[in-house]
């Protein structure tokens, strides 16, 4: 070891060029492969997680899927199948905590029984709901996460049997479930059982529970759907006006979870492995120029009676000792670099599960050492096959032929590897570029969006008297333009399309569109366009649920050759039948994030007592615009047992529908810029060598008049042949690469030839820089010095 050491330590710069080379790689590598475990590759917390499933309706005929099930299906479903050990559910609710001097809001899920038994979990502390607790009627109970008896109960071990206001309705505290336990959402605080009347369980077009269930052992998730299919079918013949046609689609609850992130992190673990291979590329360079530095220091260790297996063994330890020290630097930068991912990318599921743990510690400097010696054994044993006394003839000045060659290959690799990412990463650049210029349909910037806990079971009368009451002291607020009511934002959560039927039309033909209630001020806050007839009136005098607006979407759709104004529809579900007449047609919105398109969108002019739980918008003012907290303490005055929470400008909501996106593009676009840099280094690196194993041949060719410019290309030739070997090999990477983005890329073609040529562009103004340098010197040679050197 101290033999090993010995060498390093006179060679400060080279060390210190290959550990910082492997770190970057090391830890970049590290980073991404945390999260691709965490998300991908580790099993749900749950046991026997590979046999639960989520649960949608979907309708062949008709096209149409939802994620959500009417709770009287869902309990149909669970009676009568015969593949399932329990089917479940829950709905998220936003609640209001009150045990406290100060409302604070909570992050509850409603649960219908079995919840914890399909799962299969238990708690950390007390127990679960009993089915008596579960069923309508019964006590109000109450599980918390592990996160909220730690903030709000101080991790008190007797918190079974502690009270909680919610709502204004006093619950017991029955149980606390593990830390680990973090379902659905990592936010959620409470659980608490649905206890659905049984008059909303006939309710079948209520569709408002996200279903999941444990298969049996033994059961394939194709047997499952055709058991539920056939109980559906069953129920379609009982319930033909809700049920006929309608049948289940399920999903495995891994799949459901992370599958729209899949085919990103297994992206981004490519390139990040690319970058490797790139850098192991880079440290065999060095070490291969090292071995031509060192020629004569062997060849004398061979003429004092070493053997080869000796040399060859301590230039295997010094490429460990480097790769013990890159893999312990890559650490430090991997922590760095998963921190960095939890913060730019916390929507991605699972993201509190990505850490350094110590089998991730033990990949590292295992997968580093092993990389390293796999990348320095062929210098090693091309260091010490040639003859000793040949080496102590050159005086060290090495032959360097046979190396040059692989160093070229090596480099031609790594400008190969250059092009691959440098091709993904301006795909995701000039797709991202394309994003950003689409219209979303409105105006996002000035305008705040919240909501306030309420909950489910407030009075209908009471809901739409806070509801106007909110929206009059809002407009009131000195720096607001202008407030409105909206059961969702764009770019927030969604509502699946729900089912209506125009007057005098077929009833038999089913029609879907988006629909939500807004306030009269909405369109005006949104700086959404009407196209035509009306906007949504002001008027108290107005009944709710009368006047309907519908986007330009809408109609093309369903009044491709007349106006839609005038017409009445009728819309399906809680409640039900509700009838209103179109007054106006708006401007097209990306009602699910920028890249979803506009669907067709009914708004209903009112208030919405079903709807509890609805978003705030307000436009403030561009100069002298009210604050946050100016809104906050209105609303004091108005609600003080109300929290204010979800606090969020709408233009961050919009960017946050292509953030998944961006972190991709910043990070392949990072990755492939480290790997031009280490092609750069190996590129340059060769073309040094070059100049100095023939400074001899160019100081003769000097003084027989040889001219700078024929130096200058004698250089040259050797970058123009090794980038043109890297070009072709990396073009052919580069157009399989894009084809596999095809899902990734947005508003350009896979095979742009834009992006292609501005790759090559990058890369040929890169080599000529670097190039130049080595170039320039050999042509700056005295040929009297160049001749004395020899």
């Amino acid at each position: 070891m101290r033999a090993a050491l010995r060498p390093l330590a006179r060679r400060p710069g080279l060390s210190a060029t290959i550990i910082l080379t492997l770190a970057l790689a090391i830890g970049a590598n590290s980073a991404i492969f945390s999260a691709v475990d965490a998300v991908l590759l580790q099993p749900l917390p749950f046991p026997s997680a590979d046999r639960l499933v989520a649960v949608y309706e979907r309708n062949r005929a008709l096209r149409q899927a939802t994620q959500l099930v009417a709770p009287g299906r869902l309990e149909e479903w669970n009676a009568r199948n015969h593949t399932f050990d329990g089917l479940a559910a829950m709905y998220f609710e936003n609640m209001t905590d009150t045990t406290g001097a100060l409302p604070e809001r909570v992050a509850a899920m409603r649960t219908s029984p079995r919840f914890f038994a399909v799962l299969g979990v238990a708690p950390a502390l007390g127990r679960t709901p009993t089915p008596e607790e579960e069923r309508f009627g019964g006590p109000p109970v109450a599980v918390v996460s592990d996160a909220f008896w730690r903030d709000r109960l101080n991790g008190d071990p007797s918190a079974a049997g502690r009270k909680l206001i919610l709502g204004g309705v006093i619950y017991t505290i029955i149980g606390v479930m593990p830390a680990a336990f973090r379902y659905p959402t990592e936010r959620t605080e409470v659980w608490l059982p649905t206890r659905a009347p049984a008059s909303f369980l006939q309710v079948r077009t209520a569709r408002l529970y996200t279903a999941f269930g444990r298969m049996k052992p033994g059961v394939t998730i194709d047997e499952a759907q055709a058991d539920l299919d056939g109980v559906q079918a069953r129920l379609g013949e009982e319930f033909p006006q809700t049920d006929r046609g309608w049948g289940s689609a399920l999903v495995p609850m891994k799949e459901e979870q992370i599958g729209g992130v899949r085919r990103s992190l297994w992206l981004l673990l490519g390139a990040v492995a690319l970058v490797l291979l790139a850098a192991c590329g880079n440290v065999a360079c060095l070490m291969l120029a090292d071995a031509v530095r060192r020629e004569q220091e062997i060849a004398i260790r061979f003429a004092l009676g070493a053997h080869r297996r000796t040399v060859v063994g301590q230039l295997l330890v010094e490429g460990v000792v480097l790769a013990v020290i890159g893999a312990a630097a890559g650490l430090l930068i991997a922590y760095w670099g998963i921190a960095a991912l939890r913060a730019a990318a916390a929507e991605l599921p699972r993201i509190a599960d990505v850490r350094l743990d110590l089998r991730l510690v033990i990949l590292t400097f295992a997968g580093g050492v092993a990389t390293t010696l796999l990348f320095a054994l062929a210098p090693a044993l091309q260091a010490t096959r040639r003859d000793g006394a040949d080496a102590l003839a050159r005086g060290g000045r090495g032959c360097v032929g046979g190396r040059q060659r692989v160093q070229r290959v090596l480099v031609a690799g790594q400008i190969a590897l250059a092009i691959v990412l440098l091709i993904g990463a301006a795909l995701l650049i000039r797709s991202f570029e394309r994003m950003q210029h689409i219209s979303p349909g409105f105006d996002p910037e000035h305008v705040l969006t919240f909501r306030m806990s309420a909950q489910w079971s407030e009075r209908a009368d009471a809901v739409v008297q806070r509801q106007a009451r909110t929206i009059v002291r809002l407009n009131a607020l000195p720096g607001v333009e202008s407030s409105a009511f909206s059961q969702l934002v764009p770019g927030g959560l969604t509502i699946p399309p729900g089912e209506f039927q125009i007057a005098g039309r077929d009833r038999s033909e089913k029609t879907f569109a988006i629909g939500r209630s807004v306030s009269a001020g909405y369109f005006r806050t949104l700086h959404i366009p009407i196209l035509a007839g009306d906007t949504c009136s002001s008027d108290p005098s107005t009944p709710p649920f009368s006047k309907v607006l519908v986007t330009r979407a809408f109609a093309d759709r369903f009044f491709p050759s007349e106006s839609p104004i005038g017409h009445v529809m009728t819309w399906s579900g809680m409640p039900p039948d509700l009838r209103g007449e179109i007054v106006g047609v708006v401007g097209d919105v990306t009602e699910n994030g920028l890249l979803s398109g506009a669907p067709p969108i009914a708004y209903w002019c009112t208030y919405n007592p079903y709807w509890p739980d609805p978003y705030f918008l307000v436009r403030t003012a561009s100069s002298h615009p009210a604050s946050m907290a100016d809104i906050r303490a209105a609303l004091r005055e108005i609600e003080p047992q109300r929290a204010v929470y979800a606090v969020r400008p709408l233009n961050e909501l919009v960017a946050a529908s292509i953030a998944q996106r961006r972190v991709n593009t910043i990070l392949l676009t990072l990755f492939a810029s480290t790997a031009l840099l280490l092609a750069a280094m190996g590129l340059y690196g060769v073309l040094s060598q070059l100049v100095a194993s023939r400074t001899r041949e160019i100081g003769v060719r000097m003084a027989l008049g040889a001219r700078t410019g024929q130096i200058l290309a004698l250089v040259a030739r050797q970058a123009v042949a090794v980038t043109a070997l890297g070009i072709a090999a990396g073009l052919a990477g580069g157009f399989a690469l894009a084809r596999l983005m095809g899902t990734l890329v947005f508003g350009i073609s896979t095979r742009d030839p834009l992006t292609f040529v501005a790759v090559l562009i990058v890369l040929a103004c890169v080599a000529a820089a670097t190039a130049y340098v080595p170039a320039r010197r050999a042509a700056r040679l005295d040929p009297v010095d160049a001749l004395r050197i020899e």
